[in-house]
């Protein structure tokens, strides 16, 4: 059937539509520089956390967010010329979130100031805090960090934000594997490397069992280290229960249970990921150069006739289809 059959152009547009999270980049490069700063202070509060900015007075300042919203979680990459930040009582007044909010240094140092104590991040520290308590930062080498957004309605209710001047700090150096997924997953859905967004859930599973410790039931924490696992090598075709079940420190059994709580089965749960992550090739700006073979085997599948086959049954339309209606929207 031809792309330009009437029903067959609505059904590939919603498809690619319904799956499609863009990321979303404000820079302040086109903005002439008397107007950078409001302007980054609106985008701020439109799409992250409202702050106040300070510049340097001996320096030019420039600035860059890509911006991914997933629901009631939001991901950021933030880069930055040297500056101080403050979100002052006031401004939370007028712009509350109550979200809980992560921070991770990726290059420089970073000062976190709350209560009167002070907290130095390094390239690789993690640091999580209410998002509604008053602090100050400060970036004297400039600003490199991921951000994470998690409204407090999604997290479970046993879930309280750290008090104001004790963040939860977690050292680069110190083996917490919670904050090491977190890390990578916001890693490679804002900062270019990968096309598909993470599970929403499974960002809130580990901010849970990051933050809430013994609070947290262990299934939600197993959950969160199976679906990370998952994540990370969901392109390797050798993907098995036993190894994800190894690498959480379960039996396959007991995998088998966590999965069941989510109302699927392991196996349905790496295809529906793999399919993910093959609609965001498929709609990205590399899908003219990819095969529909190139695609089955860059997202696992051994066999690409069956690629094909589950590809249809889960968006309405073939991966050739979706290629070329993502094409006319470009």
């Amino acid at each position: 059937m031809a792309l330009d059959h009437p029903a067959l152009s609505v059904r590939a547009t919603r498809s690619f539509a319904a799956a499609t999270h863009p990321v979303r980049t404000f820079s302040t490069a086109l903005v002439p520089p008397e107007q950078r700063l409001p302007a980054w202070e609106k985008h701020n509060a439109e799409a992250l956390i409202a702050l106040e900015c300070r510049p340097r007075r001996d320096g030019e300042f420039r600035a860059r967010e890509d911006n991914l919203q997933l629901g009631r979680v939001h991901l950021a990459r933030v880069r930055g010329t040297a500056h101080t930040v403050e979100r002052s009582p006031d401004l939370i007044g007028q712009r509350p979130t109550g979200a809980l909010a992560l921070f991770v240094s990726l290059r420089g140092e970073a000062l976190f100031q709350q209560a009167g104590r002070r907290h130095f991040l390094r390239p690789g520290d993690l640091l999580v805090c209410d998002a509604d308590g008053p602090f100050v930062r400060g970036f004297g080498d400039g600003l490199d960090e991921l951000a994470l957004r998690v409204d407090r309605g999604v997290l479970p209710e046993a879930i309280r934000p750290p008090a104001p001047g004790e963040p939860l700090v977690v050292r680069a150096s110190e083996a917490n594997p919670h904050g090491r997924a977190i890390t990578r997953l916001v890693g490679r859905a804002v900062g270019g490397r990968d096309p598909m967004p993470p599970d929403e859930q499974t960002i809130v599973d580990l901010l849970s069992a990051l933050v809430g410790g013994g609070t947290v039931r262990s299934h939600v924490v197993h959950r969160a280290l199976a679906c990370a696992h998952v994540e990370d090598r969901l392109r390797d075709p050798g993907l098995s229960a036993s190894e994800v079940a190894r690498a959480v420190g379960i039996s396959v059994r007991q995998l088998t249970r966590v999965f069941a709580g989510m109302g699927r089965t392991f196996p349905r749960h790496v295809l529906g990921r793999r399919l993910d992550l093959a609609h965001a090739l498929l709609a990205g700006p590399d899908a003219p150069a990819l095969s529909t073979a190139a695609v089955a085997a860059r997202c696992g599948f051994r066999s690409t006739a069956h690629f094909s086959q589950t590809f249809q049954a889960r968006f309405g339309i073939t991966a050739g289809e979706l290629r070329r209606a993502a094409a006319q929207h470009r």
